[in-house]
């Protein structure tokens, strides 16, 4: 029988710590798409399933708030379940913990499915069956789209590497936010370190592909800061993330 809530264990892995033996962002992002594809696949609406239809389950939006990151080797958990859907997005929220039950952090992610040609699909016929679970919602929202941004100054580039691709050919979304991660020296890191995360996915972007990262604090008095990436051949953009940095926890 399938499970309403979803929960699975983790260990943060050395591949997966950052110099201050933390799990780094993009690896909590990993880890939640682990847990959410295996939900979908036990639901009756995975990677498999879709695609006999011809379609994929692409993350369109995630928000997510990290109080405390943990640290390399200690184990977590992730638990998680779909949250109804709302115009062409199927919610799904999820909550961080240690192995003591204590949250650590949270999110909302907004799933969208596309079919062969990239063109999305309604959701509900696929997702009629589902009962939802009685679980208290998490605070946040990824309905309403991110403002649109003037230029802001250049951070970096990059060509899209093999290793940043998924089994659908395009970035993983994980990767965007290490991509964001890397785009700040290491005396930033060593001061700062991510507390939350809204990010969008705009467009795919391909191996051999260049894209540029430009960000800019809201102002001079907020450790709020927008990221965005555009594609170098046509400058189009790609992402957009909305990120709140605070003073750096020790090891957790």
């Amino acid at each position: 029988m399938s499970r309403s809530v979803w929960t699975e264990s983790f260990r943060v892995r050395t591949s997966e710590a950052d110099m201050f033996g933390l799990a780094r962002l993009d690896a909590l992002f990993g880890c939640f798409q682990e847990a959410a594809g295996h939900h979908a696949r036990d639901l009756g609406v995975g990677r498999e399933i879709l695609e006999a239809q011809g379609c994929f389950w692409v993350l369109s939006r995630c928000w997510m708030r990290v109080r405390r990151y943990p640290a390399w080797g200690r184990e977590f958990v992730v638990r998680t379940w779909p949250q109804g859907v709302r115009r062409l997005f199927a919610l799904r929220h999820f909550r961080l913990l240690d192995p003591g039950g204590a949250d650590f952090g949270s999110g909302i992610s907004a799933w969208v499915i596309l079919d062969a040609k990239h063109r999305p699909v309604r959701p509900g016929p696929f997702l009629e069956h589902l009962i939802l679970p009685d679980e208290p919602d998490v605070e946040g929202d990824v309905l309403e789209k991110q403002p649109a941004v003037a230029e802001m100054p250049e951070l970096g580039r990059l060509m899209v590497p093999y290793s940043d691709l998924d089994v659908n050919r395009h970035v993983n979304n994980a990767a965007y936010v290490r991509w964001i991660l890397d785009s700040f020296d290491q005396e930033h890191h060593e001061r700062r370190q991510v507390r939350s995360i809204r990010i969008d996915y705009l467009a795919e972007t391909l191996r051999g592909e260049t894209v540029s990262l430009h960000g800019v604090a809201e102002n001079r008095n907020t450790d709020r800061m927008v990221v965005v990436g555009r594609r170098g051949a046509d400058g189009q953009q790609v992402f957009q993330a909305d990120l709140t940095w605070e003073e750096r926890d020790e090891a957790g």
